[in-house]
This record gives C-alpha cells, structure tokens and sequence, in this order.
C-alpha cells in the first residue's frame, strides 16, 4: 500500500528556513509554522558539530491525534496523507496533545487544529508541496516510504528523539562521506 512521507537529505539542509517561511507564506497566519527546522548535535562525522533537518506533520502510518477526535475530523487518505476536516473540527486540542511530534496546533484565527497537509490541494494539481519546491538545495522531498528503491532511507537522525509507535512517515537520507577531488590548473608555459 502507498504511503507517501517526507525525506529529509540530512547532508543538504542548511537551516536556512526557506521551507519553514515558505510553508507560513502558503498556509500559515502570524506566528504560526506548519514546518519547523531543528538542530541538532552531529554524530561525529567529518568533524560536524550539529546539523539541521525540516520538520512537520509525518502523516503516520499509525496517527496518535486519528482516533481521539471526537469530531472525527482527521482522515487518512489512501495514499497516506493525513488530512483535517476544517468545517468538522471543535477546536478542543486533543489532537494536539496526542501527537508526539508537536506538529499540530491550534490556529489562533479560526480557533480550529491546524497542521501540515502535505500541500494535499497542490499535489492534486501535480505540483510539489510548497517546502519542497522552495528548498534551494533539495533537502526535501516525497517519497512512498513503502517502495523498496526507499529501504536504504533511515528512520530516524542521531541526536533526535523520533518517537516511532505512530510509525511517522518520514526519512532521512544522513551525510556520507565523500571523496574530495582537487584540481591544479597547470599553465603551458612552464610555470
């Protein structure tokens, strides 16, 4: 079964936030985020001494705030995404205080759950998720975390408590060492 999720290239993401503001310039309202950008300590590799990666709702494959909302306005969509039903939701927090991740919040406009959609209006448009479409150095993307090409991806990043009995539907591809190439220009004149 598809579960769409997010993969977060660890080795690409500079903490710049441009995921995080352009999330809050589609969807957001003041002093609100969908996404949030952590750091955290590095694992010791190549002498990092923190990195950064995006966060938001992980649309997971088992959602802690689904079956308390008395409303029961959170869906999960076949291919994973987990949606909240504005017109249904009371606003009562329940949700928020189940998810683990803190990814959900009351919006203080409409007094209702609010929480990343994936940009679920925009992927039925074919167009990628407005984080995605504006990370300058593609540190994130949407994988189904279900197709095998995916297994190499991690579960979780040193240094993060993921929290995995919601099973969150999110990866990180880690920095790998690389090989660093140095070229010498060389003047045919002997110098």
């Amino acid at each position: 079964m598809k579960q769409l999720g997010f993969l977060v290239h660890i080795e690409k993401c500079l903490g710049c936030r441009s995921c995080e503001f352009s999330c809050k310039n589609e969807h957001g309202y003041e002093d609100t985020f969908r996404r949030k950008i952590h750091a955290v300590a590095g694992d010791g590799i190549k002498g990092h001494s923190f990195h950064h990666f995006s966060m938001a709702c992980n649309h997971c494959e088992n959602p802690a705030c689904l079956p308390v909302c008395p409303e029961s306005c959170i869906k999960k969509k076949p291919n994973g995404i987990v949606l909240i039903d504005q017109t249904k939701c009371s606003g009562c927090g329940k949700c928020v205080t189940a998810c683990p991740f803190d990814a959900i919040t009351i919006n203080p406009i409409t007094k209702k759950a609010d929480k990343c959609n994936m940009c679920y209006e925009r992927q039925m448009k074919n167009k990628a998720p407005i984080c995605v479409s504006a990370c300058p150095v593609k540190a994130i993307e949407i994988i189904d975390i279900n197709d095998p090409k995916n297994a190499h991806c991690e579960k979780a990043v040193h240094g993060f408590e993921m929290k995995k009995v919601t099973s969150p539907s999110i990866r990180f591809q880690t920095r790998k060492e690389e090989i660093q190439h140095f070229f010498v220009a060389v003047d045919e004149g002997g110098i």
